[in-house]
């Protein structure tokens, strides 16, 4: 088997509910989350996270904390 390329990237969800992202290692991004570092992934999960138009990648938002006053 061919070595893979492991790329690595930010990646926030876009979507209105919960997706599984399929980095290495796997995780669930809630709507509107972002990793905290970049997360590795070979090239080819990326492509298809990419094409699937449910995560956005390279920077990451700030959530606003619920309990601020």
């Amino acid at each position: 088997m061919a070595d893979q390329k492991i790329v690595k990237h930010v990646v926030t969800n876009v979507t209105n509910g919960p997706k599984v992202l399929n980095a290495i290692p796997p995780g669930i991004l809630t709507a509107g989350d972002s990793t905290d570092d970049p997360v590795q992934m070979t090239e080819a999960e990326y492509e298809a996270a990419k094409a699937t138009g449910w995560f956005e990648f390279g920077k990451a938002t700030v959530k606003p904390a619920a309990d601020q006053a």
